[in-house]
């Protein structure tokens, strides 16, 4: 049988992955304030609204956890899962920090002047890393990429709590599973979301997270469908009357994931390297932030000036950060645990 996958997810993943890249390109690499003078425009774009992607990938996370716990609620080990879980975002994470900290050291020279990198990170910074606690520690992340992993795992494991709940209490049906999800995204979407004080932990992120999760329940029952809608609606209320950038993206992943229903099969070159690139988008994002520091250094120690030259190489850090997260993510496959 030939394998096929969701081309909306797909594509979301690749191209959310790319423009959260370019963002950080623009806002902080020294080649990108030189673009900046002939591309003011194209600049302006990718600082202020390239990093939105990132609640497209939260609510592509919600639909993807659902559909894997909705067919094994009635089977899976919390504890298991968890690590499972863990075990799929924390060597990639835990790789690229210690490459952004051998970067930082080697290019510490360099790059004393460039505020936007750390320094040298002591041992309480690296251990609040470690625990994914940095946000909560208010710690300097050392990662542009840092946080979201952490917000990640917390929201898995609360749809965790509520799958289980539907395991081992007969009245916790699939209605009240989807209930839950909806009541807790209108509290995260008029209350949690708009106080930046929660954005350290993911009720900041339920909002997102649980239309991806009701986007999927709504494929299995009709009330879950109705709160899908109804949230959907909500969204769209938030994006408009609050002109809230995130919620029009939150929307219209949610209804292209629900209503698009597009599959492919891996049988052409295109559909392969889509394929491939989705399932290196994460490497893509964890990793790309120490792939930036190392043309910054390469950039700075070489005194390249000039807009041709600061094009040429952005594109060559794209394509090294593209091409390290293949290879990252090959490994990745190649080593991890066979139950994973």
């Amino acid at each position: 049988m030939i394998a096929h996958r969701s081309l909306p997810i797909d594509c979301l993943k690749v191209f959310g992955a790319q423009l959260i890249f370019f963002h950080h390109l623009a806002l902080y690499s020294p080649m990108a304030k030189v673009l900046e003078i002939e591309l003011p425009q194209v600049i302006d774009f990718l600082f202020i609204y390239a990093r939105l992607p990132v609640s497209s990938f939260l609510v592509v996370g919600g639909y993807l956890c659902a559909q894997h716990l909705f067919h094994e609620r009635s089977t899976f080990s919390l504890p298991h899962l968890i690590y499972k879980r863990c075990a799929r975002l924390l060597p990639l994470y835990f790789f690229s920090l210690l490459a952004v900290i051998v970067v930082t050291v080697a290019w510490q020279s360099v790059l004393k002047d460039e505020l936007w990198v750390s320094a040298i990170p002591s041992i309480h910074v690296i251990a609040a890393h470690l625990l994914l606690l940095q946000d909560v520690f208010g710690v300097p992340a050392l990662s542009a990429g840092a946080w979201y992993v952490s917000i990640d795992l917390q929201l898995y494991t609360l749809a965790l709590t509520v799958f289980l709940l539907s395991r081992f209490t007969a009245s916790f049906d699939l209605e009240i599973m989807g209930l839950v999800v909806f009541v807790a995204s209108i509290i995260s979407l008029f209350i949690w979301s708009k106080d930046s004080r929660y954005d350290i932990c993911a009720l900041y992120f339920i909002q997102a997270y649980g239309v991806g999760v009701l986007a999927y329940l709504g494929r299995k029952n009709r009330l879950n469908l109705y709160f899908f809608l109804s949230l959907l609606i909500l969204l769209g209320i938030d994006a408009v009357s609050q002109t809230a950038f995130k919620s029009y993206v939150i929307f219209s992943t949610a209804f292209l994931i629900f209503f698009v229903q597009k599959n492919y099969f891996l049988h052409t070159y295109f559909a392969r390297l889509l394929s491939l690139s989705s399932n290196a988008s994460y490497a893509f994002f964890v990793s790309h932030f120490f792939v930036i520091i190392t043309f910054t250094g390469i950039w700075k120690m070489l005194e390249l000036q000039g807009f041709h030259m600061a094009a040429l190489v952005c594109f060559a850090t794209w394509l090294a950060a593209i091409q390290i997260s293949f290879v990252l993510n090959f490994f990745y496959l190649r080593y991890r645990p066979i139950s994973i």
